[in-house]
């Protein structure tokens, strides 16, 4: 075939580098075997995957066993049309891309519509018009591959909040009940209990408790990655969030012999923020400094405007740290150092945190400038006066 041998020798702005992540599969099916050498030959050159067939039932059989995303197919074959292999290639792979080869100079449109066929070419064809037909329709496969993708891991994203959710809901129930039964307990539900007894009650009633958040830091994962935890923004004092999270935790950390101290700036402005959000941010960053910090040391929480247009809330702890290389990782889901193993949780706590900031515009990172320990640092909008 002379003008394939000539035109094989024309490599100008023919690179081979493509992009591996998504490489194009290319079926050629043409009876005459230098065409199908030159062909895939050229193909694979400029970095496609490529697979040759003779005639139509050796091609029907490849894209039944293999990924194939485009097919330059040969008009008359010895078995069968080329208008019929792809007719029935498409109900194999429906998303096919396929290419008639024909040395006829036209061909009637209702056939090529009729037997879903998408390009026609003519031979003989130049190496630079298979070229710019493969590479018209490459980026037409690309995009539908990767959307396919995008819509595989949507759907897997969001079966796996479903399943949290419930599981989180069903798992309420009986953590409910055992705490009833606790409370009955103290009650005297059982007749009097010794002082041991209390003890071993109070243990009970502390797990419990621990339980309950975990459970809850799994359904606010899966609500704030379907995004049905539904923020609502509004100028908020952030002195009044502070103290409604350190009243609640101040008893917690004398319990855990912690010492919490508060260093809250005088005439904070507001801020763009859902308290509510602020609040689990701040329970899930003290839970985080309660469980690594050593008994007898401090919790600091500071609150200061760090600049014309962010407040920052600091929460330290004087645990163990960090290390740097690993600060981008304990954001991440169910992200356990191996030196914290021991300690109980589901590394959830600061993935949820980080989410939760994010959806109002601000910002949680970890800043180790103070070692031992660790100091969270939250950046909120400052709520803009009215003009």
């Amino acid at each position: 075939m002379p003008y394939f041998e000539s035109l094989f020798t024309q490599q100008s702005g023919m690179s081979g580098g493509r992009d591996t992540e998504l490489k194009l599969h290319i079926l050629v099916v043409d009876d005459e075997a230098d065409i199908r050498g030159y062909l895939s030959d050229f193909l694979a050159m400029k970095g496609f995957e490529v697979q040759v067939a003779e005639d139509g039932a050796t091609a029907l059989d490849i894209l039944r066993r293999s990924e194939i995303h485009l097919a330059l197919v040969d008009l008359t074959l010895p078995d069968m049309s080329g208008f019929n292999i792809i007719k029935q290639a498409k109900q194999v792979v429906p998303d096919l891309v396929a290419v008639i080869m024909s040395g006829m100079p036209t061909v009637s449109c209702e056939a090529l519509i009729q037997h879903g066929v998408d390009e026609y070419i003519t031979k003989p064809f130049t190496f630079e018009e298979l070229t710019y037909l493969i590479d018209k329709y490459e980026k037409y496969i690309r995009a539908l591959r990767y959307s396919e993708r995008f819509e595989e891991r949507l759907r897997v994203e969001q079966e796996k909040s479903s399943f949290f959710f419930e599981a989180g809901h069903q798992l309420k129930t009986p953590i409910a009940v055992l705490k009833e039964f606790t409370h009955l307990f103290r009650e005297g539900f059982g007749g009097e209990m010794t002082d041991k007894q209390t003890q071993y009650l109070e243990a009970i009633d502390q797990n419990i408790d621990r339980l309950l958040y975990l459970v809850d830091n799994i359904e606010n994962l899966s609500r704030v990655e379907s995004g049905s935890w539904r923020i609502e923004i509004k100028a908020e004092e952030p002195e009044e969030i502070i103290s409604h999270v350190t009243t609640s935790w101040r008893p917690i950390l004398q319990r855990r012999d912690l010492q919490l101290v508060e260093e809250v700036a005088d005439n904070l402005p507001e801020v763009h923020a859902d308290a509510a959000a602020v609040e689990q941010v701040l329970f899930n960053l003290f839970d985080n400094a309660s469980k690594y910090g050593p008994a007898g040391s401090t919790i600091t929480l500071r609150c200061f405007q760090s600049s014309d247009s962010f407040v920052c809330i600091e929460v330290e702890d004087q645990g163990p740290g960090v290390p740097e290389d690993k600060r981008d990782v304990i954001f991440q889901p169910f992200a356990r150092l191996p030196e914290h193993e021991s300690t109980s949780g589901l590394g959830l706590g600061l993935t949820v945190a980080l989410s939760l900031m994010k959806r109002m515009k601000g910002d949680l990172c970890l800043d180790n400038s103070s070692k031992p320990g660790n100091r969270f640092c939250l950046h909120l909008q400052i709520a803009q006066p009215p003009s």
